[in-house]
């Protein structure tokens, strides 16, 4: 037991622990693995790359619309300002001291038509024939072409012939233009032609002026539509002296035609005593002549060609009304009555 003991100046030895393991355990500690970089491919992940297209592409987009905008802004300031729906102040230029028609009428909605919109019938008319012009006015005719016009278009408007009335007034009145609209044609029966009976609600009118330049003369047609009406202006290559002296000399023609035609023999009155005369079996009524009113309207009617006084027939009623019953034709020529008249189909009956 002794052997067992040891003696208190011996010393124990102290035993150290072992670190070895914790350094093993943090080298042991799983590190990232380090991804190698290849060459040539994007450090952004593939969601990030279309993000940057997507802003690049607006980017460019943007940039093309502000340079579109900039365009037409500055194609739109070099527009003349009829264009923009503004009304002229005058027409032709400044120096002619010709007033548009809103400067006459009022405010009216406004449209300028190009070249290619014009109405064709609208257009300067050709020269007349050179063989029915005075000598000493041809030269000035022959040489006439149409100048360069322009056409304005007002729109929604409620009265257009008051407006178109109001002003030829300027023009003729203060500006000394001249009416030389040519009268409708007819047919050989009297009535309208095909052209003018698809115009019946419209209004045409020519009208021509001095210029301020000597060679030249103005023109100015006006046609209307339902609620609208187109002004047509042209400056013509001939002097206003000379072609003013065309237009007398064509004027001193027509009333010479005139002049030379028969004088009228029958009048109104004779042709309602024609009428009045006849039986009452030839005129197929009900009653007895007298007991009619015949009123023979103003003016000659052409009919099939001939000349005709239309004379319409009333029955008095007690109260003093009048009722129509009937149209016969007194022939200017012939002074006879011979037909009944159908003033709504135009049919001629032959009287019994």
């Amino acid at each position: 037991m002794l052997k067992n003991i040891k003696s208190k100046n011996e010393k124990i030895p102290k035993t150290t622990s072992k670190k070895g393991n914790a350094v093993k355990n943090k080298q042991n500690k799983a590190k990232p693995a380090k991804v190698p970089k290849d060459k040539g491919k994007s450090l952004l992940p593939k969601n990030k790359r279309v993000l940057v297209l997507m802003g690049a592409a607006l980017l460019i987009v943007i940039m093309g619309s502000v340079q579109a905008i900039i365009l037409l802004t500055s194609q739109k300031k070099g527009e003349p300002e009829e264009k923009a729906g503004v009304a002229p102040t005058y027409y032709f230029s400044k120096e002619e001291d010709i007033s548009s028609v809103t400067e006459i009428v009022g405010e009216r909605d406004f449209e300028k038509l190009e070249a290619s919109e014009t109405n064709p019938d609208t257009e300067t008319k050709e020269p007349v024939d050179q063989n029915d012009i005075p000598e000493e006015s041809s030269a000035g005719t022959a040489s006439r072409t149409s100048g360069l016009g322009a056409s304005y278009k007002y729109i929604h408007v409620e009265d257009t012939s008051a407006d178109i009335k109001s002003y030829m007034d300027y023009l003729e009145g203060k500006k000394n233009f001249i009416n030389v609209t040519d009268k409708p044609e007819q047919s050989e029966s009297g009535q309208p032609s095909a052209d003018e009976t698809l115009k019946t609600s419209s209004e045409f009118y020519q009208l021509a002026g001095p210029s301020k330049d000597s060679a030249s003369y103005l023109s100015i047609t006006l046609e209307s539509e339902a609620d609208s009406y187109t002004v047509t202006t042209s400056k013509e290559n001939q002097p206003w002296s000379t072609y003013f002296k065309d237009q007398w000399n064509q004027q001193k023609k027509i009333i010479a035609d005139f002049q030379k035609q028969p004088k009228a023999t029958n009048t109104i009155e004779q042709a309602e005593d024609a009428v009045r005369s006849l039986s009452q079996e030839k005129l197929g009524l009900a009653e007895a002549a007298d007991s009619y009113e015949f009123i023979a309207s103003p003016g000659i009617s052409k009919i099939d060609g001939k000349n005709y006084y239309t004379v319409r027939t009333y029955k008095r009623l007690p109260d003093s009304t009048l009722i129509y019953i009937a149209t016969y034709l007194f022939d200017y020529e012939t002074s006879n009555v011979a037909f009944q008249y159908d003033e709504v189909t135009g049919n001629a009956t032959p009287l019994g």
